[in-house]
C-alpha cells in the first residue's frame, strides 16, 4: 500500500504557471542523447516525458531523467511518486561504473575464466515479424545465473511488490552492465517457424499412425519408407497425447535444427515423401534432404467424361494441398478439389492457324475449342470432340468445318452452334485440310 508524505508549500503563481505549460514531449531527443549513436528503436516500454516545450534545447541533455523529474517537481510544485525499483536501479547503476573502473579487482565474484571474455549466447528464433523482445530478454537470465552463481544473481534481482515487466527488465539490463567487463552478450535469430499447432484430437493422430502400419501389411514395396515413417508420427501422436514436448524434434520439421544456409529441405517432414522428382519423373528419395525444386505438386488429378445432351466434355477432378491460408496468427496449407474443364491444345504439334491458312489458301478459318464445339456424327449422334476449324461465318447459317475427335479429324458442316460431320472415318489434319474447299 502505497505512503503518502504530505510536505505543504505555500501559493506560487509562477509555479503553476510553469505547471501549466509542462506536456509530454516523448524520449526521442533524450535517447539520442544518452545512446550518443545513431540508431532505431526496436522496442521500449514507454515513449513518454513531461517537460517543457519552451525549455531551451539544452535541456535535451543525458543527464539522469530521475533527477530531471525532481527538478520539474520542485520548479513546478507537483507531487512526486517514487518506486523501490527505480531507486534500487539507480544503486546498480553505479555499481555498474564502479566494476567497469575496477573490472580485475571484482572479477572474482562474476567470471572463472579471468582474462577471457566469453559470450553469452541467447538463441530466440521467434524474433522475427512483430519481436517480443521483453520475453527474449529473460531468456539471458539463465545462462547468466549459471555463470555468476543462483545468490550473486538473486541479490541484484529483488522482487518488490512494485515490480512490473518494465521494472524487470530494467533491474536485468543494469545487472548485464554490472558484469559487461566480463562477458560479451549475443542473440542469435535463425529461420524458424515460432510455433506449430496440432488440430484435432489425439485420437486422430493416433489414427493417422495406426493406418500407415496398415499400408505396410499390404505394400511391400514401400515398407522401407513406411518404417522410417513410424518414429515420425508416434512423436507427433505422443505430443498430440499431451507427452513431454521435444523441441529439437520439432524445431527440425523443415530444416534439421532449424540451420538456414541451403535450399535443400532437411527436416522430418522429408519422410514424408517417398519420391523425389528429378527432372519431372518420380524416382526413389533415398536420402534425408530434398532440393526444394524436386517435390512433387502433392495434387492428385483424375480425368473423366461429363456427357451431357449437347455433346461430351473431357473433365478432370483434382484434390490435395490446394491452398495457404491464414487463420488468425497460423497459416494452414488447406486441403481442397476442383473441377477442371479440359480444353485441349489450340491445334496438334507443329501447327498454326497461319499453316492451316496455307494449306486451305482460306483466310476465313476460326478455331473453335472447349465448350464452343457441340459435335455430331453423320447419322446425328453425338460425337464427343474437343474443337474445331471452321471455315467462313461460325454464325451463320451454313459452313464448312473440320471436327476434331479422339485425335482424329472429320469434314463436317457447321450448323450455328452444332457441327455434324460428314464422313465416318477420321483423318490426320494434314489429310483433313485437303478436303476443305478453297
Amino acid at each position: 500500500m502505497a505512503v503518502e508524505i504530505d510536505l505543504p508549500l505555500a501559493a506560487d503563481p509562477a509555479a503553476d504557471a510553469r505547471a501549466a505549460r509542462l506536456a509530454e514531449l516523448g524520449n526521442d531527443a533524450f535517447l539520442r542523447a544518452a545512446v550518443g549513436e545513431p540508431h532505431t528503436v526496436h522496442h521500449r516500454s514507454t515513449d513518454r516525458l513531461l517537460g517543457d516545450p519552451q525549455a531551451p534545447r539544452s535541456a535535451d541533455s543525458a543527464a539522469s531523467l530521475l533527477i530531471r523529474a525532481l527538478h520539474l517537481c520542485f520548479g513546478a510544485h507537483l507531487p512526486l511518486s517514487l518506486s523501490p525499483d527505480l531507486l534500487w536501479y539507480a544503486v546498480v547503476h553505479e555499481v555498474a561504473v564502479h566494476v567497469r573502473l575496477n573490472a580485475d579487482t571484482h572479477a572474482g565474484l562474476f567470471t572463472d575464466t579471468p582474462g577471457a571474455k566469453p559470450a553469452l549466447t541467447v538463441r530466440d528464433d521467434e524474433l522475427t515479424g512483430s519481436a517480443d523482445w521483453r520475453r527474449s530478454l529473460h531468456l539471458v537470465q539463465q545462462p547468466l545465473r549459471e555463470r555468476i552463481g543462483a545468490d550473486t544473481a538473486e541479490l541484484f534481482r529483488p522482487d518488490f511488490s512494485t515490480t512490473g515487466p518494465a521494472e524487470s527488465c530494467a533491474a536485468l539490463v543494469a545487472l548485464m552492465d554490472v558484469v559487461s567487463p566480463y562477458y560479451d552478450f549475443r542473440w542469435v535469430t535463425l529461420c524458424g517457424i515460432p510455433r506449430i499447432r496440432l488440430e484435432g484430437t489425439a485420437r486422430d493422430w493416433r489414427l493417422l499412425a495406426d493406418r500407415v502400419d496398415g499400408l505396410a501389411e499390404r505394400f511391400a514395396g514401400l515398407r522401407p519408407w513406411l518404417e522410417a515413417l513410424r518414429p515420425v508420427l508416434a512423436e507427433i501422436a505422443a505430443t498430440a497425447a499431451g507427452g513431454p514436448v521435444d523441441r529439437g524434434f520439432w524445431r527440425s520439421i523443415y530444416k534439421w535444427e532449424s540451420r538456414s544456409g541451403s535450399a535443400a529441405v532437411t527436416g522430418w517432414i522429408t519422410r514424408f515423401f517417398a519420391h523425389r522428382y528429378d527432372g519431372g519423373a518420380p524416382v526413389p528419395a533415398v536420402a534425408g534432404r530434398i532440393e526444394d525444386g524436386c517435390f512433387p505438386a502433392h495434387l492428385s488429378v483424375v480425368p473423366f467424361e461429363w456427357q451431357l445432351p449437347g455433346g461430351t466434355h473431357r473433365m478432370a477432378f483434382v484434390g490435395g494441398v490446394l491452398g495457404i491460408e491464414r487463420d488468425q496468427e497460423w497459416v494452414r496449407p488447406r486441403l481442397g478439389f476442383a473441377v477442371l474443364l479440359r480444353t485441349a491444345p489450340p491445334l496438334p504439334a507443329d501447327w498454326t492457324l497461319d499453316d492451316v491458312r496455307a494449306a486451305t489458301g482460306r483466310s476465313d478459318v476460326t478455331l473453335l475449342t472447349g465448350g464452343q464445339v457441340v459435335g455430331f456424327t453423320a447419322e446425328h449422334r453425338p460425337l464427343p470432340a474437343t474443337r474445331a476449324l471452321v471455315f467462313g461465318d461460325p454464325g451463320g447459317d451454313a459452313c464448312t468445318a473440320l471436327l476434331e475427335s479422339g485425335g482424329l479429324w472429320y469434314p463436317a458442316e457447321c450448323y450455328g452452334p452444332e457441327i455434324v460431320a460428314r464422313d465416318t472415318a477420321g483423318r490426320t489434319l494434314a489429310e483433313a485440310l485437303r478436303a476443305v474447299p478453297r
